[in-house]
C-alpha cells in the first residue's frame, strides 16, 4: 500500500464472517482485511455526490430476477448496468420533448458568441 493504514476493531455476526471469508481470494483479495477495504471502497465510491441525493432500491419480481440472472450469465450484464441503461433510456424518452427549448438554446448561445468582439489580447 502506498498511504499509512490504520488498524480497526470490527464485529460481526458468525454468518457474515463466513460470506467475508469465502470472499477471500476474489477480486485479487488475499485475506479478510483486502475484503474489508475493498468492500469500504465500493461503498465509499458508490455513494451520491450530493447529499441529497439517494441510492435507489428497486423492488424486482421473481420474473425479472430471473430475466436478469439469465442477462448475467449470458453476457455479463450485472442488474446494476441493467438499471443504469433503464435509467439512461427513461432520461432520453422524458427529455425528447425538450430537445427543441434546447436547440433553440443552442442557436442562440452560438449567434451570441458570433457577435462576441474578440478582444486583440486574447487571440493567439
Amino acid at each position: 500500500m502506498s498511504q499509512p493504514t490504520t488498524a480497526v476493531s470490527l464485529r460481526i455476526t458468525e454468518d457474515d464472517l463466513a460470506l467475508l471469508d469465502a470472499q477471500v481470494g476474489l477480486k485479487g483479495s488475499r485475506n479478510r482485511s483486502d475484503v474489508v477495504r475493498m468492500a469500504i471502497q465500493e461503498y465509499l465510491h458508490n455513494r451520491p455526490l450530493l447529499q441529497d441525493m439517494e441510492t435507489i432500491r428497486i423492488p424486482l419480481g421473481r420474473h425479472d430476477q430471473q430475466q436478469l440472472g439469465k442477462l448475467y450469465e449470458l453476457l455479463g450484464v450485472t442488474p446494476e448496468i441493467a438499471a443504469q441503461e433503464g435509467i439512461k433510456l427513461y432520461i432520453a424518452k422524458a427529455t425528447a420533448s425538450l430537445a427543441p427549448i434546447n436547440n433553440t438554446l443552442d442557436a442562440v448561445l452560438e449567434a451570441s458568441r458570433a457577435a462576441t468582439i474578440r478582444r486583440s489580447e486574447y487571440q493567439e
